[in-house]
């Protein structure tokens, strides 16, 4: 199981996953689904609770509006 910032870090050097990732966040957007399709997907250790957070710490990388 994966954690967030260990994503993060493999997010960095891993070509496949930045593709993943960056058609995810083509429309400026990640609905609930997405996140948890990829959280499924990729095994990520993350609750619902922390979805408006990463909302939030995207807009701050600037990944989404």
């Amino acid at each position: 199981m994966a954690t967030v910032e260990e994503l993060i870090k493999q997010y960095d050097t891993d070509p496949e996953l930045k593709k993943e990732v960056d058609g995810i966040l083509a429309d400026n957007k990640i609905t609930m689904g997405e996140f948890l399709g990829f959280a499924k997907k990729h095994d990520v250790k993350v609750s619902l609770a922390e979805f408006p957070k990463i909302i939030e710490e995207a807009k701050k990388a600037g990944l989404i509006k």
